[in-house]
């Protein structure tokens, strides 16, 4: 008998007897040729070592020893009688004996003839015990039926058979806030029960405040349109002479019409006069305007101003008519300007000393730098022929701003 090594097969790994590289040609003629060449090697190296494997030597006693004596010398081993197990646990022991077997004859040569019988074998057997102890539960079943009262055996049978039937459920934990038992739901919907009756009750109420406003609101109205009823019916016109009325709205109204007519008349006055000095030549607007001044309506008498007076403005409203209030002297002093401020010290001579909103300095004459004895201030020839043809400014001569450039002369 030849000992045969058998190797486990994984998925994706090339067996050791594949070669390394294969083409079409060579995989339809492929033979195990690696293996042959093995199994012929290792007879050889069993001859030589045959006389120091210990196994071996164990064997072949086994083989020379009486059989009798073998099994007198084994115990006595009593397996363990199952009264009852499932389907599942039958199957077990089926898959247990088969792969005890398997694996105390892994180390023989078994074709594939063989494992089918012995697999068809374990299977006849695994069926038989379960056929007998089926009987066995079976006799059990009823020598306890008979000493147990009907109600409770068949409460029994029902329960054992509903357990063994119904499939087991994987437990899944609920928060507790999430639980929600009989007691519960019945308290959620009592308690949404009592939220619409309030809701119900709420509206009913705004109802009600509603149409009493609205009431409320009716009955002032009412009351007003009696008062000024009253009122008008007291109303007395008997007394009043309805020519006379008519005649006074007769003088308002020409005078009304009246006044719109010299207001239209005075604006196209205004048109007129605008477009005819429009239509003037320089020379003739300027002969125009020293003829007829511009006339200054409530002109006021420039007064002169002492040293650190503050200054008001009188305004520009309402100056289209003469009033003698308006041609007063508004330079005046007034409050804290009747004192003399020339005599307090060089650091007070500014507006509003000590106070946050204070000046830095006195006046802007104070801090003029121009030197009026420089060469430009001088009244020369040179100096006023300059100012008058090409100082910016201060020429006599404006002329008006053009798209066109001017041709210097």
């Amino acid at each position: 008998m030849e000992k045969v090594k058998v190797k486990r097969y994984v998925s994706g790994k090339r067996p050791d007897y594949a070669p390394m590289e294969s083409s079409d040609e060579e995989d339809e003629e492929f033979q195990f040729i690696k293996k042959a060449k093995e199994q012929e090697a290792e007879p050889e190296e069993q001859e030589e070592d045959s006389s120091s494997d210990p196994r071996l030597r164990r064997l072949q006693n086994r083989i020379s020893e009486d059989v009798e004596e073998r099994l007198a010398r084994h115990r006595k081993i009593v397996e363990p009688e199952v009264v009852g197990e499932s389907d599942s646990e039958v199957e077990g022991d089926a898959w247990r004996l088969e792969r005890e077997d398997s694996s105390e004859e892994e180390e023989e040569e078994i074709d594939d003839e063989e494992i089918e019988r012995r697999r068809g074998m374990m299977r006849q057997r695994a069926q038989e015990r379960k056929n007998e102890e089926m009987e066995v539960m079976e006799v059990e079943d009823e020598g306890r039926s008979g000493e147990e009262s009907e109600s409770e055996s068949e409460y029994e049978e029902y329960t054992d058979s509903e357990d063994e039937m119904e499939p087991r459920l994987k437990p899944v934990f609920i928060r507790k806030k999430d639980r929600v038992t009989v007691q519960e739901r019945e308290a959620e919907a009592l308690k949404q029960k009592e939220l619409e009756q309030e809701a119900k009750r709420m509206a009913e109420e705004r109802r009600k405040y509603t149409l009493k406003i609205v009431e409320e609101e009716t009955k002032k109205e009412l009351e007003e349109n009696k008062r000024s009823l009253a009122a008008l019916d007291a109303l007395n016109t008997d007394d009043e002479n309805d020519e006379e009325e008519y005649e006074a709205w007769k003088v308002r109204e020409l005078k009304r019409i009246k006044r719109e007519r010299e207001d239209r008349e005075a604006l196209e006055k205004e048109k007129a006069e605008i477009e005819r000095m429009r239509n003037l030549t320089e020379e003739e607007r300027r002969a125009e305007l020293r003829a007829n001044g511009k006339v200054i309506t409530n002109k006021a008498v420039k007064g002169k101003y002492k040293f650190l007076q503050k200054y008001y403005h009188r305004g520009a409203f309402f100056m289209d008519e003469d009033e003698e209030v308006y041609k007063r002297d508004f330079s005046a002093p007034t409050l804290e300007d009747h004192f003399n401020k020339t005599i307090l010290p060089k650091v007070m001579q500014v507006k509003n000393f000590g106070r946050s909103g204070r000046t830095k300095y006195t006046h802007l004459v104070d801090q003029d730098t121009t030197s009026f004895d420089s060469a430009w201030g001088q009244e020369s020839a040179q100096n006023t022929k300059f100012f008058k043809q090409k100082a910016a400014g201060v020429r006599d001569v404006f002329e008006r701003p053009s798209a066109k450039k001017r041709k210097a002369t």
